[in-house]
């Protein structure tokens, strides 16, 4: 397969693998992901000194050459088809390889006599110096004389007697204080020296009691200069507090747990943690960024960008946290409830020690109510905007929890999933899409929210997206500087992201007009599907973008971000995406080809980067595909297709 992705099998070989990759499903996928795990900009590599069957360099090496051992053929393998990162750094040697093997390196007459001579000056020199060291110097050997062998002369000199005794006092000490110490503690339970400790305490407090009787016989005189010394100083007694002679009582002290705030119309309800993950606050038609320590308001609408994490921290101690673009604002329900409006993006909540608030959960067309139990207790809720197969816009919503929150508001569905093993550590997933609901057990939360997943790649860009934003008056024109003109280059794709959710769509639209972004194409199409249906001034605002590049048929591109029923894509709309294929626009290819990747599961081998003249065999097995009606979709399930696992 590494020889056909490289192209150096004969034509007749080439044409038979090609036509059996395709009926493969599992060959597909597996070519698919070798060509996307090689164009990864934020794929690892392995470690130069890895060691282990997959890690190991000498192992690829091993197995590019034919030599490695057949019983450990599958098992590298294995490990290979299970991680991206050593299936592209297979694929890549193998393409170094190939690429060594037809055009062999060429070396001048220049370099080839440099190379022989200086193998010659190497054994000139080695003669130099064994000739070198042959001679010695009869003259030097008779100026200097050589010392007596023996030991020097600050060894001979004897320690003082007193630094001996020291020594030895010294240890003799630690050793007495280790034994004490292992046979007791230093108290008065210590069998053989507690005598000391309870004498020497008895004596301290008698001298610290003074009698009151010979505090009466002092002169009236003196009581008038001096001031009187009282053993005790008087306190007034509370309820809790039982007073007995000079005995106190013990006093068990409660601690209360502090109640927050009531939550009021425009009272703060949480602080901004930290603005290396920007958080815009919509202030009427224009928008404000927020900084570290900002108090949110309640009724104000805040929205992030997509590959950021911001997190707030509420008045109770409980952790608001959203993933990449989401769009909230927030109302009071009552003093201690927390209404959160959800437009579209994903959030997570995470109590504190003592959660005291509680939380309504607006989405779609779905209002849930949340209570955090205990210090353990999280809910993730994603909203994602769609159009279904007969052209109505909604919102899928997906909320999942673990058994530490108590959900009302689908008592019935509680009811289901009372059946299921709610006492496991698995969390409940609800997910309501157009009047159907699903509810189902995951072994974790999604990915997105666990704050743990990050990318070392995407960390080093986001650092340097925020380092060049410090300072800026205008956050509009510093962010098309950086996706004109940064050298990262997932810098500037943060940049079009952001452009993209302040209103500009021209930046995003170019990402999918140039191959150096095409690791990521198929989630920039996800997110463009996502974007056109959150409200109708966004597909606009793409229509606007795609007529710089297809002033013809922005209409039909837009129609493919949809989804579609089986009967529909075998009576034209399939056809239309595979006539886009062989575009020579790339931007019309890329949308075309990811749409029907999406709905597939298949990739045919095509490449929407590449000119459809050198994709001739690809285009014709999708048209051959469609002929035998099998361009449909590969999975029935509309929460899968939206939100992928």
């Amino acid at each position: 397969m590494l020889a056909y992705l490289d192209n150096i099998l004969e034509q007749e070989d080439a044409e038979a693998l090609g036509a059996k990759i395709s009926e493969s499903e599992f060959a597909s996928d597996l070519v698919y992901r070798t060509l996307s795990s090689t164009r990864k900009a934020n794929l690892n590599a392995p470690a130069l000194d890895g060691a282990g069957i997959g890690a190991d360099p000498n192992t690829v090496a091993e197995y590019l050459d034919n030599t490695l051992p057949e019983e450990r053929i599958p098992g590298f393998e294995k490990v290979c088809l299970e991680s991206d990162m050593y299936l592209s750094e297979v694929a890549c040697c193998h393409s170094v390889l190939s690429i060594c093997m037809d055009e062999p390196v060429t070396i001048e007459n220049n370099m080839r006599d440099r190379v022989l001579g200086l193998v010659q000056d190497s054994i000139t020199k080695t003669e130099e110096l064994e000739t070198q060291k042959s001679i010695r110097s009869t003259g030097l050997e008779n100026l200097i004389q050589p010392k007596p062998a023996g030991a020097p002369d600050y060894i001979r000199t004897k320690a003082h007697p007193l630094w001996r005794a020291t020594v030895t006092l010294t240890f003799v000490c630690l050793m007495a204080i280790i034994v004490l110490r292992a046979v007791g503690p230093f108290d008065a339970s210590h069998p053989w020296i507690g005598t000391l400790v309870t004498g020497s305490a008895e004596q301290e407090q008698s001298e610290a009691i003074v009698d009151p009787v010979e505090q009466e016989s002092v002169d009236a005189a003196d009581q008038s200069q001096n001031q009187p010394v009282q053993p005790f100083q008087t306190v007034a007694a509370s309820e809790n507090v039982n007073v007995v002679g000079t005995e106190l009582a013990e006093v068990d002290v409660v601690t209360s747990t502090p109640v927050p705030s009531p939550l009021i119309d425009g009272s703060a309800y949480a602080e901004f943690l930290s603005d290396s993950h920007p958080v815009m606050q919509v202030a009427g038609d224009s928008f404000q960024r927020l900084v570290t320590g900002d108090q949110l308001g309640i009724g104000e609408t805040l929205f992030s960008f997509q590959e950021f994490r911001p997190e707030f921290l509420l008045m109770d101690g409980s952790k608001l946290s959203l993933s990449d673009a989401t769009r909230f604002s927030t109302y009071v329900v009552h003093e201690q409830m927390l209404g959160i409006q959800m437009e579209y993006g994903k959030l997570v909540l995470k109590s504190g020690d003592t959660p005291a608030y509680q939380f309504r959960l607006q989405a779609g067309d779905i209002e849930l109510d949340l209570r955090l139990d205990g210090p353990r207790a999280i809910a993730a809720l994603e909203c994602v905007p769609y159009r279904d197969a007969v052209g109505a816009v909604g919102r899928m919503v997906r909320l999942v929890f673990n058994q530490n929150v108590t959900v009302s508001g689908l008592e019935e569905l509680n009811q289901n999933a009372a059946a299921s093993d709610l006492s496991s550590e698995k969390v409940t997933a609800y997910t309501v899409y157009a009047g159907n609901t699903e509810v189902t057990k995951l072994d974790a939360l999604p990915t997105w929210g666990s704050a743990s997943n990050t990318d070392s790649i995407m960390q080093e860009a986001r650092q340097a997206y925020i380092q060049e934003l410090a300072g800026s008056d205008d956050l509009v024109m510093q962010l098309q500087q950086l996706y004109e003109g940064h050298r990262l280059i997932n810098v500037r794709r943060l940049a079009a992201y952001s452009l993209l959710e302040l209103g500009d769509s021209s930046a995003f639209v170019g990402l999918l007009d140039d191959g150096d972004y095409r690791a990521l194409w198929d989630d920039d199409i996800r997110l463009m599907k996502s974007f056109i249906h959150r409200e109708p001034v966004n597909q606009q605002q793409i229509e606007t973008a795609l007529q710089d590049y297809s002033s013809d048929n922005v209409g039909q591109l837009i129609s493919f971000l949809g989804q579609f029923s089986d009967d529909q894509l075998l009576n034209g709309v399939a056809n239309d995406m595979i006539g886009h294929l062989d575009s020579q626009i790339t931007v019309e290819r890329v949308i075309a080809f990811n749409c029907l990747q999406q709905i597939t599961g298949k990739t045919l081998l095509y490449k929407p980067e590449v000119s459809p003249q050198r994709q001739t065999l690809p285009i014709r097995q999708w048209r051959e595909l469609l002929s035998e009606n099998r361009v449909t979709n590969h999975t029935e399930s509309l929460v899968n297709t939206l939100i992928p696992k």
